[in-house]
């Protein structure tokens, strides 16, 4: 029997108004399920910078408390914010007054880590170097949601998506921050592009991009280069020191075929030592903390010659618990990375192993000019050099890989052969100390450190103790801390010190 034209009309609509019922309610569960409808930012004002502090207080009491996952810690920026974190919200507080500022909370997404490499407030708009408060959150079974945000106000700077392995962590330097993995690592720049992807890469482009069989443990960034200690199966598990480009463009003649993706190391290094920890770097030169054949700080330029090696006063044993050696991934009990935590001032870096805080300066020297070389150098451990009051090299030759931050040619004594030389930035360890409970606020020329009784004062070249202002002899800031005996990590923030103790962050002024 055929349908009349109205009838068929009739059937028309109701299936129309079917059809758009069930793209209502699709569109309605894709919405409700998005990561749109997750993702919620609560923006605060813009509110000036304070002053970065130049003077120790006399003393200090606590004005506000905050808590935060111990497993994500805290960011005390200097652009007058802390900032707090749970499993799924990321909080900015105000410094002084521990009032929030400001939220951004996905509530679909676990997160996997937040941090900062500010040293300054001069705008997260300042090309140039990292800015603002990186926060990183997991989907599809990595940590792969980056967003880079404005600390003041909590709004969305930059967001990129990269393969970031879980248990891995966040690292800054240079202008520079990476993800660093068990076994793969990625470089971005300011802005997030990403500048190197190396490692046991997902999708490797060419057969002969991957770097397999190891396993990192370590990461220091720099202007042109950065470091890794890795663990190798194939070289029976040593710490190595590898010393990479930053990125492509870094390389005096790049080779034909190298990208992001395809790059050889400036040097790879057996350190001759089953556990090490970069302690400083630089465009020129890596430090690196071994526990064999003594405990030393050893210098590295990036060909991977020794330039100086420093013996210190702290046991081999805590060295080789500070490098933990992550589990690759899938493993059934997995173990993390855990980069040397670290404060860098203005041209000293202050690095946290286990209850030693040790002080690395840079300093400018002369070198003979480099070759413009990009083939990897790959280097046994060797007694090495040491650098005298001249900056002359105990070591052979002396040479270093890199591009010299000044071209600028000297000449010797008048009647000599001219040889051209170039500035270098070398590396030199000021000085150590124990009984540490974690890193250091700065302050000015004064390193607060903390310690069992409070915030000990030390100066910041000779690590020698200042006598706290208005005092005549204390050279420490009691501090009250309730019975706490975990770690301890400081910082500076205007007039305020903060201290973060596991899930507790507190305020002190």
């Amino acid at each position: 029997m055929s349908l009349t034209p109205a009838r068929r009309r009739r059937i028309d609509r109701l299936v129309a108004a079917a059809l758009a019922a069930i793209t209502v309610v699709v569109v309605a569960i894709v919405y409700l399920t998005s990561d749109i409808r997750a993702t919620t930012v609560d923006a605060g004002p813009v509110e000036a910078a304070p002053d970065a502090p130049v003077t120790v207080p006399s003393s200090l009491s606590p004005v506000w408390e905050l808590t935060t996952d111990p497993a994500l810690g805290a960011v005390a920026s200097p652009y007058g914010v802390v900032v707090t974190a749970d499993e799924h919200t990321v909080t900015g507080s105000d410094a002084v007054t521990g009032a929030q500022r400001w939220t951004f909370s996905r509530e679909n997404l676990p997160l996997c880590a937040i941090g900062s490499g500010d040293t300054d407030a001069r705008g997260v708009t300042t090309r140039g170097k990292v800015r603002g408060v990186m926060t990183v959150f997991e989907k599809g079974g990595s940590c792969s949601q980056v967003r880079l945000i404005d600390p003041v106000t909590g709004e969305r700077h930059y967001d990129r998506t990269s393969p970031n392995q879980v248990g891995g962590a966040l690292a800054f330097g240079g202008p520079y921050a990476a993800w660093l993995g068990p076994d793969l690592l990625e470089l971005w720049r300011d802005d997030l592009v990403r500048t190197i992807q190396y490692g046991d890469q997902p999708q490797p482009t060419k057969a002969d991009t991957l770097h397999t069989g190891c396993l990192f443990s370590d990461i220091a960034l720099a202007d042109t280069q950065f470091a890794t200690i890795e663990h190798c199966a194939a070289t029976g598990g040593g710490a190595r020191l590898v010393i990479n480009w930053a990125t492509p463009d870094s390389a005096p003649n790049k080779p034909d075929g190298q990208d992001v993706f395809k790059h050889d190391p400036r040097a790879d290094i057996d350190t001759g030592s089953p556990a090490a920890r970069i302690v400083g770097i630089t465009q020129d030169r890596v430090a690196v903390l071994v526990s064999a054949p003594e405990p030393a700080v050893v210098v590295y330029d990036a060909t991977g010659t020794e330039t100086s090696r420093t013996p210190v006063d702290i046991p081999a044993q805590d060295i080789q618990d500070a490098d933990v050696v992550p589990t690759a991934p899938g493993a059934t009990d997995p173990v993390g990375v855990h980069i040397t935590p670290s404060v860098q001032g203005d041209d000293v870096r202050y690095s946290l192993v286990g209850s030693h805080l040790l002080a690395v300066s840079q300093n400018q020297i002369q070198v003979p000019a480099p070759a413009t070389s990009t083939s990897a150098t790959t280097s046994a451990p060797t007694s090495g050099g040491s650098i005298g009051a001249a900056g002359s090299f105990g070591s052979a030759g002396g040479a270093f890989g890199s591009l010299a931050t000044s071209g600028t040619a000297t000449t010797t004594a008048v009647g000599a052969e001219p040889a051209a030389t170039v500035s270098a930035r070398d590396l030199t360890l000021r000085w150590t100390t124990d009984q540490v409970r974690g890193l250091p606020a700065l302050i000015g020329d004064a390193v607060l450190v903390p310690v069992d009784a409070g915030l000990e004062v030390l100066a910041e070249i000779a690590g020698t103790p200042r006598v706290v202002p208005g005092t005549a002899d204390t050279t420490v800031l009691p501090v009250d801390r309730g019975g706490w005996t975990g770690r301890v990590d400081a910082a500076a923030v205007g007039t305020v010190v903060v201290e973060t103790r596991g899930g507790t962050v507190v305020g002190l002024s």
